[in-house]
């Protein structure tokens, strides 16, 4: 392989902007897919129907929305203007929810689910053209096969940093114990970073020199390419990539909305954020520094031992559910151990996957292809996963009220089986990826 010394370097401002709006956007998203959840499920009703809708529809609307925002993209040859005033409208949104009415009568529960529903749709498809679409095409854009497992496994690590971010300072505004007036607070802060980060934005990001406008197609043609038969056809190796990270989301799915009770009422941690804060630095340090030895040795030896170690992870979060009322200090020492392999391991295989689906987008399609990755990354994760999730917790709580409902572990194991069929993509990922990040990594070298 030829040196890659500086083919991959970006500058502070490149840099800039994709920590921004990585970070801002993930603490939008930790609202959206945790706190969503938490609130739905704390405010509204137990009911795990209830969250599995409001995950359920808020994927539908980000991939149509993605879609749409992925051929505006490219169709005008902008990507700035959609995120930065997305994310000015995105904060509006999110703190719109403060205005909810919560803690309804059983005769009103069903209209606030819907009303919810609806909230979050609204906030998705907003989030989703400027964040999904819009910023992901960027990230493209201003990325190569030399520093994209390192930027992707970065991306990957920044929901861990919004999580602390928003768990660490304002968490307490939304367990058992919150009010309405800190739940209305807490949609109110979440809201003005997005919109503040939006108007930074505006002074600080650039889109890439030389991207022309592409109307060769109909609208139509750009909202349903990557969806085609025909171009699965010619681009097979960029869905295999997909499909790996599209499994990998399905197992997370089926506990990460049920987390945060799962710490705090199954496994009766109420002093949880210290581990859970150990567990996201290690997750972190763990996955940035594999990744930059995957951009300089390539990917293929991690495959297979990462879905093992997430394997593992699961099981031994899993096994803490018998030391609960028993052993607090081993309780906790296998939430963190375990936690720590799962959560490092979704975010190891971000940089696998993701970064090699990036390598395989053909020039000037960046935008059209981020409708297709919505749909394997968001759409079918967060339709499938939760699904899973409620049959796991029904069959766990049969004959139980709804009010009186507790989210098992056996989440965990769900988790770990979906895992297990991330190796059907991996063995057909594991030489091919290999040769075409050479291939890449040479003309790159070459054309320096």
């Amino acid at each position: 392989m030829k040196k890659t010394k500086g083919i991959g370097k970006l500058s502070s401002r490149t840099w800039g902007s994709i920590l921004l709006f990585g970070l801002i956007g993930q603490i939008a998203w930790v609202v959206e897919n945790m706190y969503f959840s938490r609130f739905m499920q704390n405010e509204i009703t137990r009911a795990p129907y209830a969250t599995t809708l409001l995950v359920a529809f808020s994927a539908v609307f980000a991939t149509v929305s993605t879609l749409i925002g992925g051929a505006l993209c490219d169709r005008t040859g902008k990507r700035k203007v959609f995120i930065c005033w997305g994310y000015v409208l995105w904060g509006f949104t999110i703190a719109a929810f403060s205005l909810v009415p919560m803690k309804p009568e059983p005769d009103k529960v069903l209209p606030m689910v819907i009303l919810v529903v609806a909230m979050d749709c609204i906030m998705s498809v907003i989030g989703s053209i400027s964040n999904d679409a819009s910023y992901n095409t960027w990230v493209t854009d201003v990325t190569n096969t030399a520093n994209r497992a390192r930027v992707d496994t970065i991306l990957a690590v920044i929901p861990l940093f919004a999580m602390a971010i928003v768990f660490g300072g304002f968490d307490s505004m939304t367990n058992s114990t919150a009010t309405v007036e800190s739940w209305q607070k807490f949609f109110v802060i979440m809201g003005i970073m997005p919109t503040v980060g939006g108007f930074v934005g505006l002074f600080l990001m650039r889109d890439k020199k030389g991207i022309k406008p592409n109307k060769t197609n109909s609208f139509f043609n750009d909202f349903t390419y990557s969806l085609r038969p025909s171009t699965i056809k010619q681009n097979k190796m960029l869905y295999v990539c997909l499909s790996g990270y599209m499994i990998a989301s399905i197992g997370y799915q089926v506990y990460i909305n049920y987390l945060f009770n799962i710490v705090e009422g199954t496994l009766k941690i109420k002093n949880y954020i210290i581990p859970v804060g150990i567990i996201m630095v290690l997750a972190a340090v763990i996955s940035v520094v594999l990744s930059v030895i995957m951009d300089k040795k390539g990917k293929r030896n991690f495959y297979y031992p990462t879905i093992i170690a997430g394997v593992i992870g699961c099981i031994v979060i899993w096994s803490a559910k018998f030391f609960v009322d028993k052993n607090p200090m081993a309780e906790t020492a296998l939430l963190i151990i375990g936690g720590t392999l799962a959560i490092g391991v979704n975010l190891v295989m971000a940089g696998l996957f993701t970064a090699s689906y990036r390598d395989y987008i053909p020039s000037g399609k960046e935008g059209l292809f981020q409708g297709c990755r919505i749909v394997m990354y968001v759409l079918v994760p967060m339709i499938i996963g939760p699904i899973i999730a409620q049959a796991i917790i029904s069959f766990a709580n049969r004959g139980v009220e709804s009010q009186d409902i507790v989210y098992p572990m056996e989440l965990f194991l769900g988790c770990a089986a979906v895992l297990l069929l991330c190796f059907i993509p991996s063995y057909y990922l594991r030489d091919e990826d290999a040769k075409h990040h050479e291939m890449l990594i040479n003309e790159l070298t070459e054309s320096k």
